[in-house]
């Protein structure tokens, strides 16, 4: 479903991504691990669109990302993104961030968008925070409000990007929550994250970056309980112990 063939990115001087290979199923959780500068955002923002990568090929279904395509806008309601700091707008409501997007880029009925945005609000335990306003929720459930926001454009994949780093630990488990959810329903997902526990759990497969290039990637079992190589296994030392990602 998404390929990414040999990508390379730089910003004036710093070679970021160094020849970056990768593919997609249908229906995988792939997860990107390594540490901070590796290029995990910037690969995630070259599959988006976001970034124009200086070489190489991106794919999704078949079709070419390119920044500067005409088409770009239609690919990104294809593949939603999910950030690190919600992007929430802060003078709509949680119903609002959540239909606007089908109704002003899709050109959806508005009553229908509508009635969608409810249901997944509903789908991410918010149907009580409907019509409280960004400033008046927590970090979780303004992450929350933005995973149904990814959602009402009925993506065919969606990327995190580091979607916990900005909360506080006791809100993370309710977000990874949803997350686990949207894997069990089959849901597309390639996510950069440090909760190793998750990763260990919902991926299908998990790649670990480092300075540009992907080290080692494998199953989850394979990459966490027998990493070869020798920086996954320094990486992976330095974690946290590994907690159960939770269900809710």
């Amino acid at each position: 479903m998404i390929k990414v063939d040999s990508i390379h990115k730089r910003f004036h001087d710093q070679h970021v991504l160094k020849g970056v290979s990768l593919s997609v199923e249908r229906g995988q959780v792939v997860c990107l691990i390594g540490p901070s500068g590796s290029g995990k955002s910037t690969l995630l923002r070259c599959i988006n669109g976001l970034e124009r990568h200086d070489a190489g090929t991106i794919t999704v279904e078949g079709n070419a990302v390119d920044a500067k395509s005409k088409q770009i806008h239609d690919l990104r309601a294809q593949v939603g993104m999910v950030f690190q700091r919600f992007n929430l707008f802060p003078h709509r409501t949680a119903l609002e961030n959540v239909f606007e997007g089908p109704v002003f880029v899709r050109k959806e009925v508005r009553a229908r968008a509508r009635e969608r945005a409810r249901h997944l609000l509903d789908k991410v335990g918010l149907a009580h925070r409907m019509d409280a306003y960004p400033a008046e929720m927590s970090g979780g459930q303004q992450q929350r409000v933005a995973i149904a926001r990814a959602l009402a454009m009925e993506p065919k994949a969606i990327l995190f990007d580091e979607p916990t780093s900005a909360l506080d630990p006791e809100l993370v488990g309710e977000v990874l929550g949803v997350m686990r959810r949207l894997a069990d329903d089959g849901m597309t997902m390639i996510v950069v994250t440090h909760e190793m526990g998750f990763a260990r759990e919902v991926a299908d497969r998990v790649c670990f970056l480092h300075d540009g290039t992907i080290h080692e990637e494998g199953s989850a079992a394979d990459l966490f309980e027998r990493p070869r190589n020798p920086r996954t296994r320094e990486f992976l030392g330095k974690m946290p112990a590994l907690t159960e990602a939770p269900r809710i």
